[in-house]
């Protein structure tokens, strides 16, 4: 049987070594206070969602926060961090709302994540993301130790040509600043057994978006 993890009411196939992965990043988060950004890679329909999912229902941080790219012809400014402040409210949602530049955002997302249990922070498809979110990652992974949080961050690899923005950003990241989580497809055993528990003929399917199945 292929290799997975159950969550909730989903089976991860082929994922447990990745979700190890990130609980021990978490696990260091809370053991010396310090953050930890993680980017989260593969191509489109891997199971980049799916596995921050699974992660944030079984590791139970403080919050999650999570925010998203969109795939739109203007992307919407700062996009995944609209949709955090409107969670957290507060200084954080007045600055978003006025279009407050990258560093004193950041202080702001500072101040709303200190004196609370390490939380999660997730942007998510990077790939879409306009120049003022790229702006925010830069300063955020050199400030990453400041904040209790571990910030997971995925994009499609796939998508980034050599004069992507995002992987412009990438490359400028201080070293040590961010480790990287690539995720593979599944092997032909794992999308044998998708296929299966979906009652489908697996020689002539491939893996499916999520590389999940219910239980």
């Amino acid at each position: 049987m292929a290799e997975g993890a159950t969550t909730g009411t989903v089976e991860l196939l082929e994922r447990s070594a990745e979700l190890e992965a990130l609980d021990a990043h978490l696990a260091a988060v809370r053991a010396q206070g310090r953050g930890r950004l993680v980017l989260v890679a593969g191509e489109a329909g891997i199971g980049k969602t799916a596995l921050v999912r699974a992660f944030c229902e079984r590791a139970r941080p403080g919050r999650v926060l999570w925010g998203a790219c969109d795939a739109l012809f203007t992307p919407r400014p700062l996009g995944p961090f609209v949709d955090i402040a409107d969670d957290v409210g507060g200084e954080l949602a007045a600055m978003v709302a006025e279009g407050a530049a990258a560093g004193p955002l950041l202080a702001a997302i500072t101040r709303s994540l200190r004196g609370r249990p390490p939380d999660v922070v997730v942007l998510e498809d990077l790939h879409w993301a306009d120049e003022a979110t790229l702006d925010v990652l830069r300063l955020l992974a050199r400030r990453i130790e400041s904040l209790p949080a571990l910030v997971l961050a995925t994009y499609r690899d796939d998508e980034l040509d050599a004069r992507h923005p995002l992987r412009m950003v990438l490359g400028e990241l201080p070293g040590g600043s961010a480790a990287r989580l690539a995720l593979a497809p599944l092997s032909a055993r794992g999308v044998a057994e998708l296929a299966g528990s979906l009652g489908v003929d697996h020689p002539n399917c491939t893996a499916g978006p999520r590389a999940t199945r219910s239980t």
